[in-house]
């Protein structure tokens, strides 16, 4: 077949999510992050956002062929979209959407025979997946090469980073509004090699780099803050801050630029700690997400650290701080997995993820659980982290143990810590006034930043600290976005502590700012209608035995007409 004759379509699998039916489950698979896993149970007050199928764009962006990209397609979009003629359909999916995937291929097969079917993502490590799925070509690893690979385009050719605005969609208490940042992936993979870690085995232990430099990183902010008017931009590479030479660099054309573009990132503690809270703040890190796992640091990245002294001074210079924990080691029964979601609610941090312990396939646990003969009969479907455990546990046997325990935990971090919202806010806030005080007793006191040791060392001189105050006015007006929701948060709080607790926050902006604008008002007003019309369609949805709103996001298509 000549280039003449190709074409590709990628696509994700088809809508609905979320929703229980013959080709998938309901219980954690909602295509968004924050309600799915991070502020489940929290209803009114959880943020609603969704996430494009990222790998799809850049795989696109980087072959020679015209192509087009489906992401998010309901049934009838996605046999729509066949009648345009292609010559390769590439299906990206997880493991629960197994299924989706069997009926998507079988429908190619029906009506598009020659059509060649690639599947990719990590669905891909199902072990008996061609007895499941009719598929020609895996694509495993590094999309971008293996697809630059089976295209024959060239190798040497430049990464080119796709420009997407994230998130797709944003509600904040029932109210939508626009999104108003953008991503980046610098790599795939991580070195540290967690042995759950699907990521870490799936990219055989390394880290496959695709922006090797801070300058490649800041390319990318400047093209997305020219097209989209970007200035926030999600971090996915799942160690961040392992690659210092990289996040250096960053840090330090930014400072040249004076342009102080803020992240959203992933990094573990060791590596927070080793470059340190002046440098992240300087870097524009607003927000951390950690893996903890354990209470009884069963991982090298967390031994011998004190991780609630450590988010205590993230949080105390403005950086939210989102910590992922474990449930169900073995090591876990009834009263050491209460003693664990109560020591991760004491690490006091804005925002915990809780997942059910899941040996995926390839993973370092899955070998050890199957050699154990531990591992269940289990369908693919199932394996979201959220419901049933795939393999034997030695103290819970039932599975509506495992779904009940996990919400418990979702339930305790909420009525323990308040509503995320309100932590974030203060956060914010007190990192703003903190590093602004900073930056005040540093001048005075002829304090300049040393690049080379990541921290302010005493002058002879003084130096105008030019980039800090671009940076602090950033910080400001992030303080400043989550005021409004503010009156909303302690209207819903789900008790007197919560209520408490919301209502000290709102003193502390009043202390900072003063009643706030006319404008303020009105956006608080308009949260409060809002969240009150929101909270009464979880209510009705719980009725119906749903834990909330399910929402769908909205079909994207992109064509590409392909490397030049």
């Amino acid at each position: 077949m000549s280039d003449m004759s190709k074409k590709v379509l990628f696509a994700s699998v088809f809508a609905p999510y979320g929703v229980k039916n013959r080709y998938a489950e309901s219980l954690g698979m909602q295509m968004e992050l924050m309600n799915n896993q991070v502020t489940r149970q929290q209803g009114v007050h959880s943020p609603r956002q969704s996430y494009l199928s990222f790998a799809l764009y850049l795989l696109a962006e980087n072959i020679h062929l015209p192509s087009t990209v489906l992401d998010f397609p309901r049934w009838k979009d996605f046999v729509k979209e066949l009648k345009k003629g292609y010559s390769h359909v590439a299906i990206s999916f997880i493991v629960p959407n197994v299924l989706k995937v069997k009926r998507m291929t079988e429908y190619i097969r029906k009506h598009y025979s020659h059509v060649k079917i690639i599947l990719g993502g990590y669905g891909t490590v199902i072990p008996n997946l061609k007895e499941m799925v009719d598929y020609d070509y895996l694509s495993e690893g590094e999309g971008v090469k293996w697809m630059r690979q089976f295209f024959g385009t060239s190798l040497d050719l430049p990464v080119k980073h796709p420009i997407l605005r994230n998130p797709v969609y944003n509600y904040i208490y029932g109210l939508k509004t626009k999104a108003r940042g953008s991503v980046i992936f610098p790599g795939v993979g991580c070195e540290n090699a967690c042995k759950f870690c699907i990521t870490s085995h799936y990219f055989k232990k390394e880290h496959v780099s695709l922006l090797p430099t801070g300058q490649s990183v800041y390319d990318v902010c400047q093209e997305a803050n020219q097209r989209l008017g970007a200035k926030t931009f999600m971090v996915l590479d799942e160690n961040f801050l392992k690659h210092e030479q990289r996040a250096r660099e960053l840090l330090q054309i930014m400072e040249k630029e004076e342009n102080p573009y803020s992240f959203v990132t992933f990094s573990s503690a060791e590596n927070i700690k080793r470059m340190g809270v002046d440098f992240m703040v300087r870097c524009g890190i607003t927000r951390i997400w950690v893996g903890v796992e354990s209470k009884m640091n069963l991982h090298d990245k967390t031994k011998g650290i004190d991780l609630r002294a450590l988010f205590e001074d993230l949080r105390a210079h403005g950086i939210i701080v989102l910590a992922s924990t474990i449930l169900f080691h073995d090591h876990h029964d009834k009263d050491t997995i209460k003693e664990e979601i109560d020591w991760v609610c004491e690490l006091d941090t804005d925002l915990v993820q809780f997942m059910n312990y899941t040996p995926i396939p390839t993973t370092e646990l899955y070998r050890e659980l199957k050699e154990q003969g531990r591992i269940k009969n289990i369908h693919p479907r199932h394996l979201s982290g959220a419901g049933e455990l795939a393999f034997d546990h030695p103290h819970f046997k039932k599975a509506k143990d495992h779904e009940r325990l996990l919400r418990k935990a979702f339930r305790r971090k909420y009525l323990k810590g308040g509503p995320a919202i309100a932590r974030m806010a203060q956060t914010a806030l007190r990192g703003y006034v903190r590093v602004d005080a900073d930056y005040e007793y540093r001048q005075k006191n002829s304090l300049i930043w040393d690049s080379e040791g990541r921290s302010y060392k005493k002058s002879d001189f003084f130096v105008e600290d030019a980039f800090m105050p671009k940076r602090i006015e950033t910080m400001k007006r992030e303080a400043l976005r989550y005021r409004p929701g503010l009156i909303a948060a302690l209207f819903f709080s789900p008790n007197r502590s919560s209520r408490r607790y919301v209502m000290s926050v709102i003193r502390e902006f009043s202390d900072v700012f003063g009643r706030g604008k006319f404008s303020f008002k009105l956006q608080a007003s308009i949260l409060l209608l809002s969240g009150g019309i929101e909270w009464i369609r979880i209510q009705f949805n719980r009725v119906f035995r749903r834990e909330g709103i399910i929402r769908q996001p909205p079909v994207v298509r992109k064509e590409y007409q392909g490397l030049k």
